[in-house]
């Protein structure tokens, strides 16, 4: 049955603005910590891979929004039969599924953290992410380890931590400053959550919030933290400050693991281009050049949006706006080499990560105004084929996040 969607989100609304649950006592203009651990010296040792994606999922999770309200739908993707609006999303609501748990941040202005039963999709419990003295904290990854859920704050210099343990009464449980890595502003602007056994890898852009979040510096990082102390890896114990890992480009806005690597140390990072980056090591090299989507007009840092890879692993496909920004193409790109990258489709539009790669079919959330829905496109033929008659399948409100569920 259609659960409606306005007291749910009036609930949203209200969790949002409740007071913080802050484990800090300090003045509500405090946004770090004082007197925090110092980092340690060196680099992480990588005992475990880190983690993966779900294997043989069965479904996506849904977030939909038409920026007034949201929604959370499931598509059946054996079928492409979709059920629409079964719970709460907000007009900015990224599902994730990670460690067994169904979690939907709730970000830019609403900052709370939704507990969802994976299969009935029923609310469990939810969390204030508010943080003292932020306008929003803006969470933007979760990653669960245990029944502790770590989340980066966008608008925060932390990453806050959620005991999850008992699924209807989550708590905070303290949070990992982050303030070492800022730039003048004192926000580093965390984003992706990589987590390597008791490693956790975080992406910091250093984006100058008084010049329209500017990048003040040529490429993003990615900073190690250990999870037992909470503390961070200082990479260059002899350089001024906390060094963490330099990558290649900018604006780091999604990963996959690295299905290259059998040690599970080595993920792919959408910056610029498509790296790969070797945590263990800590180098990253080129598995998409930039070069070669500027040899198509695409030389904007901006300009990317999400990836995947097919079942091969030969080929990532990557949506991208175009140069003007009038709509979103999709590309094949095949990895390590110079070839050229082949256009898929165009004349799309999407405003969050909704493409994903199951099996031989791709899918992808299309915004466009007058057919919004799912796309999929056969991955067997060359070029790829539409299927469901290349119409959309229609998600209501139009799609902003996807994750894969079992």
């Amino acid at each position: 049955m259609r659960r409606p969607l306005a007291p749910v989100l009036a609930a949203s609304l209200v969790l949002a603005c409740a007071p913080p649950d802050d484990d800090a006592s300090s003045a509500a203009s405090d946004t770090s910590d004082t007197g925090a651990a110092p980092p340690l010296a060196g680099p992480p040792e990588l005992d475990e891979a880190c983690v993966g994606e779900l294997s043989d999922p069965t479904r996506l999770a849904i977030t939909t929004t038409d920026f007034s309200t949201g929604a959370l739908s499931i598509l059946d993707l054996a079928t492409g039969e979709l059920h629409k609006d079964l719970a709460l999303a907000t007009t900015d609501s990224l599902p994730v599924f990670s460690d067994g748990r169904l979690i939907v941040l709730h970000r830019y202005t609403f900052d709370a953290l939704d507990l969802l039963a994976p299969d009935s999709l029923a609310l469990l419990g939810q969390q204030s992410l508010a943080v003292p003295g932020v306008q929003s904290s803006n969470p933007h990854a979760v990653t669960v380890v245990g029944d502790l859920a770590h989340v980066t704050m966008f608008g925060a210099p932390r990453v806050q931590i959620v005991d999850i343990a008992d699924p209807a009464r989550p708590s905070l449980a303290g949070h990992i400053d982050l303030a070492p890595l800022a730039d003048a502003d004192g926000n580093p602007e965390a984003h992706l959550a990589i987590r390597c056994g008791d490693t956790l890898f975080v992406s910091v852009q250093r984006l100058d919030q008084n010049q329209l979040l500017a990048p003040t510096d040529t490429r993003d990082h990615l900073a190690p933290i250990d999870l037992p102390s909470r503390r961070l890896h200082d990479l260059d114990p002899a350089s001024p400050g906390v060094q963490a890992m330099p990558l290649l480009g900018l604006w780091a806005r999604q990963w996959r693991p690295d299905p290259a690597d059998p040690t599970g140390h080595s993920v792919l990072i959408l910056t610029t281009g498509l790296e790969r980056v070797d945590l263990a090591q800590r180098t990253s090299t080129w598995a998409v050049d930039p070069a070669r989507l500027a040899a198509i007009g695409l030389a904007d840092y901006q300009l990317p949006q999400a990836f995947d890879l097919d079942a091969e692993h030969r080929h990532a496909y990557i949506a991208s706006y175009s140069a003007d920004l009038s709509q979103v193409l999709l590309l094949r790109a095949s990895l390590d080499d110079d070839a050229p990258i082949v256009e898929v489709a165009r004349g799309l539009q999407s405003v969050g990560p909704t493409l994903e790669i199951v099996g031989d079919t791709l899918w992808f959330g299309d915004v466009t105004p007058t057919a919004a829905g799912m796309r999929a496109w056969d991955l067997r033929a060359d070029p790829p084929t539409p299927r469901f008659a290349g119409t959309p399948i229609a998600t209501g409100l139009a799609p902003y996040a996807a994750t894969p569920l079992p």
